[in-house]
């Protein structure tokens, strides 16, 4: 059996590190009071996340468990799912996240067939964290 809180540990260093070797800053909140694991720091704007540990679904298709609702949009900016699979972590906007499982889809956008199945993949494109971090702008 995993030990949970240690796999979240885990996956929250695996991001703070990634997003570190993109140049960002990174800080952890003292405590465990907190809605968010990291504060991410990307052009001395402030953006709070929430990881989550992300489960393959089905070969390309990625999720993780987090229920927009219990999640107050004013403590925390984004979602974050990792996985050890090796694939890209992505970055969902809270505001973004509808009913219990949030999903991203890593298949080839060339490989979905129709330009409908292109615009209901989640595709990790538009999860990085950059272009989620735009979509909070907005």
């Amino acid at each position: 059996m995993k030990n949970r809180p240690r796999q979240g540990e885990k996956s929250e260093l695996a991001v703070a590190s990634e997003l570190m070797m993109k140049g960002y800053g990174v800080s952890f909140p003292f405590g465990h009071n907190h809605q968010y694991d990291l504060i991410v720091d990307k052009d001395s704007e402030l953006y709070r996340i929430q990881v989550k540990t992300a489960k393959n679904e089905d070969g390309n298709r990625y999720y993780i468990q987090a229920e927009a609702g219990r999640y107050d949009r004013k403590y925390v900016d984004l979602f974050a799912g990792y996985s050890e699979d090796e694939v890209s972590t992505f970055f969902i906007p809270v505001a973004e996240a509808s009913g219990k499982r949030q999903r991203v889809t890593y298949t080839d956008l060339d490989e979905m067939g129709s330009d409908e199945n292109r615009q209901r993949a989640n595709h990790i494109s538009k999860y990085r964290f950059s272009e989620a971090v735009e979509r909070l702008m907005r």
